[in-house]
Formats: C-alpha cells, structure tokens, sequence
C-alpha cells in the first residue's frame, strides 16, 4: 500500500450484545479470583527472554475444566528482558530512549497472568494454595478486565478459551504497570504472539513480544523467535489454526448498510475446536453454522464469540475438527460502517481487510465468489472477473470470481464512469472508474475557498493565504492518465519480472485523499491523485507532487509484489512495497529517460537521509528495512513510509546498477528476476529466499567472499544500517597512441571496518556522455588506490565514481 500520510485509526466497536452459549467459554469470563493464594518467595519464573522475580501472593482465578486459567499478582516483582537478537536490542533502545542499551529491567507491585503455565509452576514450586480472600485482588482483576475492553480492543479469554480446549503448549500472557516503563504486555506463545490479536499483523510466528499501551511511546517494543531457534538459526513454521480454500460471499449492500452471509471452506491445521475469525468490529455477527465439506452439506449450529467491547470473534466446535479434513463455515452478520457514504454517489472501503469474516489474508490463498445486491443505480467494482451483472427490480446484482487462488479480497461501491482499454502490446485489458459525482470533502473545501475569497475581497490579509479557485476534478482527462500509468507499468513489468496471471486490471476512484491500495486486480486510487498541480497548489499539498506522480505506478506493481509474490512476514516487507517503489523508477525510466530515473534516486537519497521535523533521529537511523514496520517508532513515527519503500527500492536499485553490463545492459537482472517471480508466484517469499536467487545471478562484480554468497550485501544493506561516504580524486594522463593513464584515490568513510562495495567508475567525455568503466572494491574506512592504464575513444573530460546512484551514499 503507497500513503502519503498515516493514520491510526481507532476501532469503531459494535454496539450490540451476543449471546454466548458456549459453557467453558462462559464459565472463564466469569472467572476471577476464587480465594485461593499462594505464597511466592524470590520465585524465579523463565519464559524465553524474559525472567520474572516474585515476592508476595499469587491470588489464583476460578479454575475451568479442572485447570486453573490465570492469576493476580499482588507483592514485589521485577522482571529482566534480555534481546535475542542485535535488531531487537538496537530497537528497544530506540524505544525506551536508552542509549547503550543490554537489558531491559522494571519492578512492579501487581501484574495479571493468563494461562495456565505461571499457576502450574508456582503450585509446584511453592507451598499448597491457601484460601484468603483478597479485595484488592478482585478490584485489580476487575481493573484489568476494564483495560482488556477499553484499551486493548482484544479478547484474551478466546486464546485461554484454545489452551483449556484444544491443548498444546502452555502459552504465558502478563500485563503490568512498570515503575520506570509504561503499562506493558508481555506474551510467549508457541502460536506465535499474534495469536492474542493485540497487533492486526502477521508477525511471522514470532513467540516472544512485549506491548507496551502508551498514547505516545505505545506499540511493539520486542519481537522474536525462541532465544533457542536464533542461536540455531532455524525452527519450525508457526502454522496457522486453519488454512482458507474458497470463499462465497453473498452481500446486500443498502445505503452504507452491509448485510452479508459468507460461507467458507477450510482445513485446520491441528485438531481444534476453537476457530478466531478476523472480522471488524463494526460487523455484527447474527448467527454460524458448519458442516463436512461435501456436496449436500449437513448444518449444525455453532457457538460464536463476539464481545461489545473486546469484539475478538471466533467459533467454537461442539467437538473438535480433525486436521486435514475440509469444512465448511457459514457465517451471517450486518453492519453500517464498513462502507463510509462520502456523498453524491461516493463511498469509502473504510474495514479493507476484514469486511467478510475470515482466517488470513495475504499470507492465507484462496479462491472467491462474491455476489453483492445493490441499487440498481449504483456499480461494484471487485477482485476476480464479473460473471454476472442484471437487473432485477429495483436491484443490481453482480457476481464476481477470482479463479485462482488471491490473497484477499476487496471491492468498490459507488457511481462511477468506465473507460476501457486493451493495450495491443501485451492483450492487458485496463478499465479505469472515476466517481460521477462530486463528494462532500470536495464541496466543504470548495465552500471554504469561496468564504477565504470573500474575506480576502473584504481586506482580511489572513484569509488571503487561502483564497484560490474552487476544486473541479476533470475525471475523464485523469482517467486517461490512469490508464496511462497502468499501461506503462504492465508493459515495464512484463519486460522485467514475467507476465501476470490475470489480463485484466481495475483502476478505481476512491474519495479517501491519501491512501492508495492494491488488491488482486483491483487498484483503489486515492483523491488526491485525481487533482492537478494547481489545485494542489491552492490546498497548500505541493509536498504531495512525488506521492500523486508515483502511487499508481506503485499500486499496479503490487499486482507482482505483494498479490503474485507475497511476503511472509513484516520482516520481509520490502519485498512488496520496496519492489513496487523500485518498479515505479523503472516506469518513469522507460517513460521519461534515465535522467529522470537518476532524479528519483536523488530524491530518495536525501530522504532517507533526512531528519523530518518533529523526529528524534533522522530516517536511516531509525532502523534496518528487516525491521519492516516496526522502524517507525516514537523517536521517528514516519520512519516506515522512507526505510521500507525508498530503501527497499534502493537496495534493488544497487543490485540492478551493479549487475549492468555495458553490452547486454539488463539482461542478467531481468533473468534474476524474473526467476523470483516465477519461483515465488502463489508463495510468501522471504528476504533469504530473494537472496538465494540472487546469489544464482550475482556477475564476479558482487561475489566479494570465497563462498560466492551475498551475506555481506545482505547484512549491510537489508539487515544493516550503515551509509558511506565517498570521495574521489581521479586524474587520467595522455601517455600517447589513445591510452590514458588513471590513478587517483577513492575514500569510503563513515562504516564499520569490514564494510565492503565495490565502487563503480565513470569516465566522461562532455556533460551528458559518459561510461562505466569498471569498479574497486573499497573495505571499511579507507582509501583506495586507483592506477591503471586505459584506451580511450578520445580525450576523457573528468572520472566520477557513483555516477547514477550505484550505491547509497552520503
């Protein structure tokens, strides 16, 4: 997804009640401190990275099923957070504000635990529970429960609910009040910490991770795999509960209204009886049925979970469901606000991923049919192929199919006006919807302007600063540049990554400004890519030009980087949004010349090394791009839109540069990636996995190490956050007969001393024509002799070297 601007965005949560008939569910959210304590003294209790220290009593909670599901804590505790990995120490620095930062330490006088792991262990290692009825237990319980609803907008008991019914290895939960660090939660799970759903973000099965709730300082200041799979560099995949086959979804849309069933065939992955299912809040559920897979399926009702305030839904079986066997799931449910009515025949997706109840997207591939009844006056716009679209009453109803397996599914709603296009050169067809009418921001700012001019007539120098001609959007002249851009990136990317699965590619009005997204041939357009540079001008957006001149570029490459290959976790993030950037360069290469391709990386250059304002630390020290996400902290919040999209694509710049050959130009970068996206079509790559193929690829240029693997390009580059500075002083001498004599110095400075690039030179001979010679490689801060001799067309006006941004330098 291409932002210029990012948001957060509260949950808008349900404002109904549901009922909730499954009896071990019922009996743990009841469940609070029974009088039951145990006495701890110096307990020390292990999980993973943490260590926890405790002096005081542990108050037990009501046990279900025979099992004791959690604690409270009331006493003297520490606990000690020692990183696994360089990347999380580095980043719990950034977080805490710690410079030279090894552990993180805190005390507390109360925590809440969930799970069964820390009650077992107290039981075994102290004295038998007591009974001493506490008041302030039950008032901290109650507390927590408050911030379970209000603040972490996630249900814990449906990950309890897993470990009482479906067994498997302990999973440990704590939330705390530290005394020198905010309220924090800290999670070890062999299902990966996602599977508390505190974050809406594959984490890659990572099982370790501390949440840190603070309005400034908030989100996830550590993440990791086991201490023990880092040190042995491997471990198992953390599977899912269950993977998606297919997905019916039959909507009615009335208003801003969705009514919807959506019926959905599975296979868990292990036994299982509970089921999470990913579905906004906003979204009521009514009722939830399953069967066998089967061609006359069998119904039967099923409990489902779905709270006011904590609204984390799932499903649980009656008995569990056996793994590798197909189900069905049918779910029905309703709500107002998965559609925001922009006005005058506009509409915003505001819930983009969860508007259909599901178990994964993007990492989770399934095929789809979507069937959607609408007024007859207004249009869907969906993923797949439109296989049906009639008129009956006053009703439109449409089908849409996604033949093969997608990632996701997404739609448009509103009015709009089609143009179509089928490019010749590659049968690609484009279709491009822009909005007929006018939404209301457009009205209220035009409103606005004609009051700022009023007031400028009237003399009012402040409002002058405001005064401007009204917004009007030429949809049809904007359109054609839509497709313009879609067709010149579906051409750029046939050329240089294969062609794509699909031959057609929706190209869609939306009246959000600043968030653009990709679905599997279905490309949403923000409005702001809509308005010229004078109305830009006049809304005081002139920041904007490079985000309107790129995000539909960026957003039709997605159709290859992020749809065909995915990524399998945030670490691996830049492979989508790096790779799209990167293809919005080759675009603007094949359209305009390698002038402009260089211009772009300038810009790049300097926004990754800029500190914007209001920041702590400039871009690139804001962490590596494996970081994904996560680099964009409180010490720089828009860290992520510069690290994972300019960085990422100037990584694939490096490479691309470093792999051209004077005679055959591209070829070697085009076989290289092209074999990615063939190997990775339908699959979740990993930065490893890039690398792979690269090392495959990689010219004599780039095999710096006996084993002719890239680890070093890799670890500085992607893994790393270093930058060099170069300097360079080279003179050529006329030694007769056309041959010249060149020696000089290049100096590489500002890295550590094992960091190693080889540094390309180019000879001039006027302003615009010039050569790359070769390249010396140049290791740590040092510098490199440059003396050979050379046979020249004619008389060299100057040497450079990192002439076309070869490398990212200061």
């Amino acid at each position: 997804m291409r932002r210029f601007a990012v948001a957060v965005l509260s949950l808008c949560l349900a404002t109904s009640a549901f009922a909730l008939d499954d009896p071990t569910y019922a009996a743990l959210r009841a469940a609070k401190p029974d009088g039951r304590t145990i006495a701890l003294t110096n307990f020390k209790f292990e999980r993973d990275v943490f260590t926890f220290t405790l002096n005081g009593k542990l108050h037990l909670l009501t046990a279900v099923d025979g099992k004791t599901p959690g604690a409270v804590f009331i006493g003297q505790g520490s606990y000690q957070l020692d990183p696994a990995t360089p990347a999380e120490r580095m980043t719990l620095g950034l977080h805490s504000g710690k410079k030279d930062f090894t552990t993180l330490n805190d005390t507390f006088d109360s925590a809440i635990f969930l799970g069964t792991a820390l009650p077992l262990a107290a039981e075994k290692a102290s004295a038998p529970a007591q009974e001493a009825a506490s008041p302030q237990a039950t008032d901290r319980w109650n507390d927590y429960m408050k911030k379970q609803k209000k603040d972490l907008h996630t249900n814990l008991h449906v990950r309890v609910l897993q470990e009482l019914v479906d067994g498997g290895e302990p999973f440990f939960f704590s939330w705390l009040d530290g005394k020198s660090q905010p309220a924090s939660a800290i999670i070890v799970d062999p299902r990966g910490a996602e599977a508390v759903r505190l974050v809406n973000s594959d984490m890659g099965g990572e099982q370790s991770m501390l949440f840190v709730r603070h309005d400034t300082k908030g989100g996830i200041w550590y993440s990791s795999r086991y201490r023990s799979e880092v040190e042995k560099g491997a471990g198992p995949r953390v599977l899912p509960p269950a993977d998606a086959h297919h997905y019916h979804i039959d909507s009615t849309i009335r208003g801003a209204e969705l009514d919807a069933t959506t019926t959905m065939t599975f296979t868990p992955n292990h036994d299982l009886r509970v089921l999470p299912i990913d579905i906004t809040a906003s979204l009521a559920l009514a009722s939830a049925e399953f069967a066998p897979a089967g061609d006359t399926p069998q119904w039967t009702a099923v409990a489902f979970i779905q709270e006011k305030d904590d609204p984390d839904a799932a499903v649980v079986f009656p008995a569990a469901l056996k793994k590798g066997e197909k189900y069905l799931l049918r779910t029905k449910y309703s709500g107002k606000e998965v559609l925001d009515n922009a006005g005058d025949g506009n509409f915003t997706v505001t819930r983009r991923t969860n508007w259909y109840p599901n178990i994964g997207v993007f990492n989770d591939l399934a095929t789809y049919e979507l069937r959607f009844r609408t007024p007859e006056k207004f249009s869907i716009v969906s993923v797949g192929n439109e296989t049906e679209n009639r008129v009956e009453g006053a009703d439109r109803i449409a089908t849409w199919k996604a033949t093969h397996p997608i990632r996701v599914a997404g739609f448009n709603y509103g009015k709009f006006k089609k143009m179509a296009e089928t490019d010749k050169v590659n049968g690609t067809t484009f279709e491009v919807y822009t909005n007929t009418g006018t939404p209301d921001i457009i009205r209220e700012i035009n409103q606005f302007l004609r009051a700022a001019n009023d007031a400028a007539m009237a003399g009012d120098e402040e409002a002058s600063r405001y005064a401007g001609s009204e917004i009007r959007v030429d949809a049809a002249s904007l359109a054609q540049s839509a497709m313009a851009d879609g067709m010149n990136t579906v051409r750029t990317g046939n050329v240089f990554f294969g062609p794509l699965a699909d031959s057609r590619v929706a190209i869609t009005q939306q009246s959000q400004w600043f968030s653009g997204q990709s679905w599997p041939t279905l490309i949403y357009l923000p409005y702001l890519a809509f308005l010229n540079g004078t109305q830009r001008n006049t809304l005081g957006l002139n920041d904007a030009r490079d985000f309107v001149n790129n995000v539909g570029t960026h957003e039709v490459a997605h159709q290859w980087w992020g749809h065909q290959v995915g990524t399998r976790s945030y670490h691996d993030e830049w492979i989508s949004e790096g790779f799209s950037e990167f293809t919005s360069a080759l675009v603007l290469q094949q359209t305009s010349g390698w002038a402009h391709y260089n211009a772009f990386w300038e810009r790049a250059r300097k926004s990754i090394l800029e500190k914007p304002r209001g920041a702590q630390i400039a871009n690139n020290e804001a962490g590596p791009i494996s970081q994904g996400w996560r680099v964009g902290t409180w010490q720089n919040p828009g860290a992520y839109g510069v690290v994972i999209y300019s960085k990422g694509a100037y990584v694939l710049h490096m490479l691309r540069m470093a792999m051209w050959d004077n005679q055959k130009g591209d070829e070697a970068f085009i076989r290289m990636m092209k074999e990615f996206a063939t190997t990775y079509a339908g699959k979740e790559a990993t930065t490893a996995d890039f690398q792979r193929v690269v090392e495959k690829h990689a010219p004599p240029v780039l095999r710096l190490t006996s084993d002719n693997k890239l680890d070093w390009f890799f670890s500085q580059w992607v893994y790393g956050m270093p930058i060099p500075k170069y300097d360079a002083k080279i003179e050529a001498k006329d030694i007769g007969g056309g041959k010249y004599k060149v020696s000089g110095a290049i100096t590489q400075s500002g890295v550590p001393d094992n960091f190693a690039m080889p540094v390309p030179i180019y000879v001039h001979f006027d302003k615009t024509n010039f050569v790359r010679l070769g390249s010396t490689v140049v290791v740590g801060n040092t510098s490199k002799q440059v003396d050979f001799e050379i046979a020249l067309p004619k008389k060299p006006v100057k040497f450079t070297v990192n002439q076309l941004h070869d490398i990212l330098a200061r």
